[in-house]
Formats: C-alpha cells, structure tokens, sequence
C-alpha cells in the first residue's frame, strides 16, 4: 500500500482515481485498509478547502419539513399564524426570539442555525430592560398576539420589532443613537416612547404605497396642496390617499401612556417617508397642524434616512427647542394659511364666525384651521370650541 498526503489538486484527483478503482474492497483487506485511509484523507482535504456552508434558517425549516411530511400549517403551533408561516417561507420576515426557541425545542433544528447573520441584537437581552416597555398594552392592541405580557416581555418586544422591520432597533446602543428628540416632553417615558415608534414603523410595514418617492416633489407648495383637502367631509383620509399616491407613508397611532406625542417624521431604511400622527387631541384643526408640522420636516430636509431615526414633537410645548422645530413651525404657518392673507384679515382680530368663515373661504381650507389658529394666536381654548371640529378625526382612522 503506498499512500501520499492528500495536500494538492494532483494529489487530490489521484486519490479520488484511486478510490474508484477500489470501491467495493472487502473491509479487512489490503485493498479494503487502503479504501478507508484514502476516504479519511479525501474527507479532511474536502473540509480544508471544499467546506459545505451550514443552511439558511429557510432552508432548514423546509428540509426539517420534507423530512417529517410536515405542511404550511403544521408549523402555526411554533411560528404564530399561517400567514407569519407564509412570510417566513418566502424570506419576508425575520424569526423571532419566541420562533427561533419553538422550532429549536420541538424540531430539534439547532439553534445557531435558525440565528441569521446580521442578528445584531444580544440574544441573552443584555443592556435592555424589557420589562420597562409597556408590554401589556402592545398586547392589548393586538399589535402582538399569542405571548403572555408577565413573563416574555423580550419575546413581545422582538416581535415587534420584526413587524417593524427593525430588529437592530432593540439593541441599547441603537436606542440611543437613533431615537431622536426634536420637540420632546421631559415627562416623557423613553421605552414607551420607544414602544410607539415601533408601532409606527409596524404599522408602515403592513401596506404599499405602489409608488416609488421622489424628493423632488417637496417644496413649500407641496403641503399647500394637501392642506386643500381639509375642505372636503373625509379630508384626513384623503390627504392619506393623497400622500400614498406620492410615496409617502401616513399612519395613525395612538400614544401610549406616560407619552406626550403628537407627530413624527422620519423615513425608513428602503428610503420611505413615514408621517405619524397620535391623535390624542380629535379635532380637525389639530390634525391639519400636525400634518402639516411633520410634512415640513420633509420638506426642510429635517429627517433622514437612518433605520428607526425619528422627529418627535410635542406640539404643547408653544416656544420650539431647536432650530429646525422653528423652521418647521413657521412653514406649517404659511402653509395653511398665507402669511398676507392672516395678516391682512379681520378674522385674526375679531374671532367672528362669519369672518372665520370668510377667510377659510379665501384660503380654501377648513375654517377649524382658522378658528385653531386663533386660539393659538390668543392662547385661549375656551374660546371657538364648536368650531375646530372636536371628534371628527379619530373615527376615520380607528373606526
């Protein structure tokens, strides 16, 4: 028996040759030994320089499948509902902490392998508090079904952020850096607040707008144009429709407790503008501020495209904290109302319907527009309750 290392090609072909002409020598024999220390070699050789990368998480839910003659559905019980199964398949969604710990203790598929690459959060939850999310009322929602609030707190907030698309979101140090404050009640409770922007991006990630954004859309006369639609009986849902035909993305969450929000900007990592609205306050002339506040940031350049990056504001709070929040302030202004039109008109001074009527009729807009306008102005809200159209918007979108 001459046997030579197996450290070449050359060296390699000869042996696969040589394993061919011996296939099928009787264990025990010369020729037999031979066989075996040339597989040994080959097999080592093969590991060094041919290594068979591990399977996706796919593709090992679907040979675990084939082999046990399992269907779509025989994996609900471990992933959560058919159609989480489905978007799982097809690669559309990431597993969860919960899936990935289901699979592995009633599949048996090992855990590293169900793990994908680029799974930037700490498996063991190091550096998050989970329990300081407001778990209880994500599940209330039913933004996240099927997990117990008191004892998996981790696995709730990982499966939102996989709605949301926003798994690295979770990890501390990406808390901090991407959750950004621009008009920020100090009362505020970061992991509520934390909790809603994930909700938001949730939300954003459950329809398409069909088409694709283009920034060269926005300029100041772009807000003017939605603002126009407050003149019809379903305005809000049409500037929706409106902003969806535009590629931008317009959503409606509520606020959770221990939170003072009433808008945000910001746009996601495939690059699309989301406007968030909260709706605490349900009226007409409220909404079309804050619409118009959010689409400014757009507009100006305030919000960027860093994944979970957000514009939060707090429209209570009268005197802006920054630059930017001034800059917005005063677009959303002239944009609902012409700057020459307020000036000039009598309705800013003498707060009659008929004149807030003329106006609004002027500037073609909703006279709940001018009406919150001059409450603001006088910074009285006793005053024109009637007529900023209280309960008339949060029926659109919560109905």
């Amino acid at each position: 028996m001459n046997i030579r290392p197996v450290n070449s090609e050359q060296a390699y072909d000869e042996a696969i040759e040589r394993i061919e002409t011996l296939w099928g020598a009787e264990s025990g024999t010369p020729e037999g030994d031979e066989l075996d220390v040339l597989l040994t070699l080959v097999r080592v050789y093969e590991k060094e320089n041919y290594p068979v990368p591990p399977p996706t998480p796919i593709e090992a839910i679907s040979f675990v499948m084939d082999q046990r003659g399992m269907k779509q559905a025989d994996l609900v019980p471990y992933i959560g509902s058919r159609s989480k199964v489905s978007e799982i398949l097809r690669g559309k969604r990431t597993l969860s902490l919960s899936m990935i710990r289901s699979l592995h203790t009633h599949l048996s598929i090992p855990a590293e392998i169900l793990i994908m690459d680029g799974m930037d959060f700490p498996l063991d939850g190091e550096g998050v508090k989970w329990d300081s999310f407001p778990v209880t009322e994500i599940v209330n929602r039913g933004w996240v079904t099927g997990l117990d609030p008191k004892t998996q707190a981790e696995e709730i907030m990982r499966e939102l952020a996989s709605q949301a698309c926003a798994d690295i979101y979770l990890t501390d140090q990406n808390r901090a850096c991407l959750r950004q404050s621009a008009r920020r009640n100090e009362k505020d409770d970061p992991y509520s607040v934390d909790a809603w922007i994930l909700g938001v991006l949730a939300q954003a990630e459950t329809f398409e707008t069909g088409v694709k954004f283009n920034q060269n859309i926005l300029d100041e006369n772009f807000i003017v144009k939605v603002v126009y639609l407050s003149g019809l009986k379903d305005g809000p849902l049409r500037a929706k429709e409106f902003l969806q035909n535009k590629g931008i993305k317009l959503v409606a969450v509520p606020h959770f407790k221990r939170t003072y929000l009433d808008g945000a900007a910001l746009i996601n990592k495939r690059g699309e503008p989301i406007i968030a609205l909260s709706l605490r306050y349900d009226r007409l002339d409220n909404f079309w501020f804050t619409l118009a506040h959010e689409l400014a940031h757009l507009v100006l350049g305030h919000a960027h495209s860093v994944e979970g990056q957000c514009i939060i504001d707090d429209l209570d709070l009268i005197e802006p904290q920054n630059e930017i929040e001034n800059e917005a302030d005063e677009l959303a202004k002239k944009s609902l109302i012409p700057s020459q039109l307020w000036k000039n008109h009598p309705a800013r001074n003498t707060g009659k319907l008929k004149d807030i009527i003329d106006l609004a009729t002027k500037a073609d807009i909703h006279k709940s527009i001018v009406a919150g306008r001059i409450r603001y102005e006088r910074n009285n809200y006793r005053i024109l309750w009637p007529h900023v159209g209280s309960g008339m918007v949060r029926k659109l979108f919560f109905a």
